[in-house]
């Protein structure tokens, strides 16, 4: 079962470009051969789609042991298989932060600003802001995370492009509660 990061991004900068941007995010995840997938305003895929060698080798394909190699990648270590690509779900974890596409996505849009909560699997999906925000160096991105499951809070920015605050940590029960989650049963 998987468990499911809440996220809120703040996206700010001019109209135009905000336009632009909400824009360029709508979009659909690859199937993977499960059947059509409807387009949704917020798709990790439309900034950074999946390569076809990976889509074509599968969702699941790897199993842990691709989940292994995106570690080992992470931390800066050399892929035992270079000459054979992640699986779909170790991929998007790498250049997503998400073994899934974003879920459960709402936007609210105001003068110079752009609210859009979702949900993302097991962790709040900084490899993919990290990747968007250095495609729209005049927006600024915040966004907050939050999966008590895995005592997980994130908060980062990006202005500029460049990654300007990194936080990530186990949540505090204020915290906690500001994203309406029971203290008493954690």
């Amino acid at each position: 079962m998987t468990n499911w990061c809440q996220n809120r991004l703040v996206v700010t900068g001019a109209d135009d470009a905000l336009g632009a941007w909400r824009a360029a995010q709508r979009g659909v995840a690859p199937t993977y051969d499960r059947g059509p997938v409807a387009a949704q305003s917020l798709s990790f895929a439309a900034q950074v789609p999946v390569p076809p060698e990976v889509v074509a080798r599968g969702y699941h394909a790897g199993g842990l042991g691709d989940l292994q190699r995106v570690v080992s990648l992470q931390s800066g270590g050399v892929d035992p298989l270079p000459g054979v690509p992640l699986d779909g779900a170790a991929w998007q974890t790498m250049h997503w932060g998400s073994s899934r596409d974003a879920a459960d996505v709402e936007v609210v849009a105001e003068p110079g600003v752009l609210t859009v909560s979702f949900s993302s699997a097991w962790s709040a999906p900084v490899p993919w802001l990290e990747t968007v925000g250095a495609l729209w160096p005049d927006l600024t991105f915040e966004l907050w995370g939050i999966e008590p499951g895995n005592e997980l809070f994130v908060h980062a920015r990006v202005e500029g492009g460049r990654v300007v605050l990194m936080d990530e940590r186990a949540p505090t029960p204020e915290e906690l509660l500001a994203w309406g989650y029971d203290v008493d049963e954690m």
